[in-house]
């Protein structure tokens, strides 16, 4: 048990997964049945959608390309975006082990109804919701669970507006999200997010990947990159010195920011972005990596070209739900899926 307040990990054991349906189906339809396809049975799956038309369209989707869509659960939330991480809400574990929403302040002027899914789906989880007064993308914060988080440069430039000095954030991430070590690392240079989990993931408290580039393809960013991971070797975890595991990073050639790290977790499942012809052997190897450091867990690639293009990935259209007993049922009982409250709707 915990003794303070903490941000579980992705790792860590969870109830559910968010997608950003609203525009993965009319955009993405490929990535959305993929995903089903390999998390529907194995986790219960709640999809953002725009309306009740929008619902059936997604049911149709899926029942055309064979799969159980009555086990997907719907929510229709007044958002526009498909980046569910990074407007959606946080999540944490206090020591009495009950979960409270936090509500981070989302910034996009052309999407400003975004900003409102952690209340809303506060609302639906029967959940407490507190204000964090920090401007914050989920994307730029990963939890090893136990205290210690990852994050940016792009998190305190992102509230320069704000008057926060990096010592004030860092006593913020403590206060509201339980961390105790805040490590900020160089964010990727001209990668447009300044995302964490754009070049780095935790496997266990111990133990983070995090991206390498060929420096004869982008010298700076494999110096950054290098930097990074030297900072991170000389943190300690309490179960001793963080263990840095590199693995490729795919080509940024053209302005597409590709990653491998931009990972979901599933409950003894890992999905895993890849991205075909020209990226192989380094999927490959990065698939080989993850596998061996997860090696009771099963590892999907799914194909992330589509949503790539517009600047994000597969953890990007997703946030975990830690374990809700009392709302989700265990994998056995999919096939009875209980319905959420509010306008949550079973298929």
């Amino acid at each position: 048990m915990r003794t303070n307040d903490c941000m579980p990990a992705d790792f860590e054991k969870q109830s559910a997964i968010v997608l950003g349906c609203n525009e993965l189906f009319p955009y993405h339809p490929r990535v959305l049945v993929d995903l089903c396809a390999a998390l529907i049975d194995k986790i219960a799956l709640i999809g953002i959608v725009a309306d009740e038309e929008q619902r059936k369209q997604v049911i149709t989707l899926l029942c055309d390309w064979g799969l159980p869509a009555h086990l997907l659960h719907f929510v229709s939330l007044p958002v526009k975006g498909m980046w569910v991480r990074d407007y959606g809400p946080a999540f944490v574990r206090d020591r009495e082990g009950g979960i409270k929403i936090l509500d981070a302040e989302y910034l996009e002027t052309d999407r400003p109804e975004d900003d409102k899914a952690p209340s809303e789906l506060a609302a639906l989880l029967r959940l407490p919701v507190s204000p964090v007064p920090l401007t914050c993308e989920g994307g730029n914060l990963l939890s090893n669970g136990q205290g210690l988080c990852l994050t940016t440069t792009t998190l305190p430039a992102r509230n320069v507006h704000r008057g926060h000095s990096p010592q004030k954030i860092c006593d913020l991430l403590g206060s509201f999200y339980g961390f105790r070590q805040v490590i900020v690392l160089k964010s990727l240079l001209s990668e447009p997010t300044g995302h964490i989990d754009m070049f780095a993931t935790f496997v266990s408290p111990n133990v983070v990947v995090v991206g390498e580039y060929d420096p004869k393809i982008d010298p700076v960013n494999a110096d950054i990159l290098n930097e990074n991971a030297k900072i991170l070797s000389e943190a300690r975890t309490a179960f001793g010195p963080l263990r840095v595991v590199r693995i490729p990073m795919p080509s940024n050639r053209g302005g597409v920011w590709k990653t491998f790290t931009n990972v979901i977790y599933a409950n003894g499942t890992l999905i895993m972005p890849t991205y075909g012809k020209g990226d192989t052997e380094a999927q490959n190897e990065a698939m080989a990596t993850f596998q061996r450091l997860l090696p009771d867990w099963e590892v999907i690639g799914i194909d992330a070209n589509s949503v790539i293009k517009q600047r994000g990935s597969l953890r990007c259209v997703s946030i975990n739900i830690p374990w809700l007993e009392d709302v989700f049922p265990a994998p056995s009982e999919f096939k009875r899926p209980r319905l959420l409250a509010g306008s949550v709707v079973a298929a």
